[in-house]
């Protein structure tokens, strides 16, 4: 209805009612009614939105939970939430998920971060530091990645603490789970072996000075030589020489396969001539046939044994007697480029650029492999001392470990007390994470087209119904007439 004002009944002068603008008053038959006439709109929201909601579940992977539980319980213990605590800060060291992954291929962990590491390494080809700084790169991607895909939490009244790991494979979920809690009981191990009190006749601090001082020894090496592990430096220039190798090897039979074409190219080239005969401009033939031409427009007015025609009968004897004694056609000879020879000429400086360009990567090849060889000779030079270095911080973590073997009871007590309740087991259905994002992305396209449908009643102007003409305007609707 096209009524949109509402009277004031305070007077204005004369007894007149004075217009004020005033938006509809709804009530719950009105709000039905916008919502019908916005249908249209709430279904376009509705489609775009849910289709959004389908398409990020759909490309969501399948992935597998494994679950595990594990028991806090020493003796004596009366809070729970004391001892649990600490259980869980090991369980989320980065530490445990570090040493897990030194235990399997990033290939069968993260196969996308794999493939992703190995496109970005065949740009970074023959660049040690840059090869470094990409598996460094693709290390903590892993590391994040399985910190987001290992969960941790604690019951609340009792000492279990449950622990999840989730991956596209079944079988790696149940795998790397076990790892894990076997990385964090040896981890949990090793952190708390050390005895509250130093043995009778252990100076374990001397112990752990030369310790230290082993550990900055072999810091000192590695950052003056530039290089984060030996083992690793060597395995990647080893990878590199390899590789530049194998180039070298390629690149020498691709040029010696272009060599020896463009020899035989070129001993072929001898024996074609540059230039081909087109034609040979003949006219003895042509001189024939008009003499006989000739002959026969005599007979016209001729007999064929008056003087002009035998005349012409020698005429055109002497010349057939003349085009018998030749051996071919005589004349003017034309000639042109041989196309056979210009093919040749253009596949021999084909290969002719061909080998130079591989003469070139040849020699880019050589320089690299003499300096990767000179790179591993480097290296191993410096093996021996790297060697001693670890054998003296090795010697000493031991003897120091040891001496913690021997200490007090008060400091080994507290190894005890955790127990695997329930390994991990291989998980038979995946997780239901599609069908959760489905209904999600259902219940927020419900959502926004409500949302749009409301604000579509809420800003109309006009009157849906009698009611809200009545009960906006405060007058008594005596007819309606429906639009034509």
């Amino acid at each position: 209805m096209p009524v949109s004002e509402a009277p004031n009944r305070e007077p204005a002068g004369r007894g007149m009612m004075r217009v004020s603008a005033s938006r509809p008053r709804l009530g719950p038959a009105d709000l039905i009614v916008q919502f019908w006439r916005a249908k249209w709109l709430m279904l376009l929201v509705f489609v775009p939105v849910l289709a959004l909601g389908l398409a990020a579940a759909l490309s969501r992977p399948v992935q597998f939970e494994s679950r595990a539980r594990l028991m806090v319980a020493p003796a004596g213990a009366a809070n729970h939430d004391m001892l649990v605590q600490p259980e869980l800060a090991f369980l989320r060291s980065p530490v445990v998920i570090e040493r897990v992954l030194d235990r399997f291929p990033m290939s069968r962990l993260y196969p996308e971060i794999n493939e992703t590491c190995e496109t970005r390494s065949r740009t970074v080809r023959g660049d040690a530091e840059g090869l470094r700084r990409l598996a460094a790169e693709c290390r903590q991607l892993c590391i994040e990645a399985m910190r987001r895909d290992f969960h941790v939490s604690a019951a609340s009244r009792a000492p279990v603490i449950a622990v999840r790991y989730r991956n596209e494979d079944a079988e790696t979920s149940a795998e790397v789970l076990n790892a894990l809690i076997g990385a964090y009981l040896a981890y949990r191990t090793q952190l708390l072996a050390t005895p509250e009190a130093s043995a009778p006749g252990i100076d374990r601090t001397d112990m752990e000075t030369r310790l230290l001082e082993a550990e900055t020894a072999l810091g000192s090496f590695l950052e003056t030589q530039q290089i984060g592990n030996l083992e690793s430096e060597r395995n990647a220039v080893n990878a590199l020489y390899q590789a530049a190798r194998q180039d070298l090897q390629e690149t020498g039979s691709q040029l010696q396969q272009a060599e020896s074409q463009l020899a035989a190219y070129r001993t072929q080239l001898k024996s074609i001539r540059p230039q081909q005969e087109l034609f040979v401009e003949d006219s003895t033939a042509q001189r024939l046939l008009d003499l006989k031409l000739q002959r026969e427009a005599l007979l016209v007015d001729h007999f064929p044994g008056s003087q002009e025609v035998l005349d012409m009968d020698r005429r055109i004897a002497r010349i057939q007697a003349f085009i018998a004694t030749l051996d071919g056609p005589v004349g003017t000879v034309r000639t042109g480029p041989n196309p056979r020879y210009e093919q040749m000429l253009s596949m021999t400086d084909a290969l002719r650029a061909q080998a130079a360009a591989l003469s070139d990567r040849q020699a880019g090849l050589a320089e690299q492999v003499a300096g990767l060889e000179a790179r591993q000779a480097e290296l191993a030079t410096l093996a021996p001392r790297y060697g001693e270095l670890i054998r003296k911080r090795d010697i000493l973590e031991g003897e120091l470990l040891a001496a913690a073997g021997r200490g007090e009871v008060p400091g080994r007590a507290r190894l005890d007390g955790i127990k695997v309740l329930e390994p991990a087991s291989l998980p038979v259905e995946p997780v239901p994470t599609q069908s959760i994002m489905a209904g999600l992305a259902f219940v927020l396209a419900c959502l926004a087209g409500l949302i749009a449908g409301l604000l579509k009643a809420l800003t109309q102007t006009g009157f849906a119904t009698r009611r809200s003409v009545e009960r906006t305007l405060d007058l008594p609707v005596l007819a309606t007439v429906r639009e034509v």
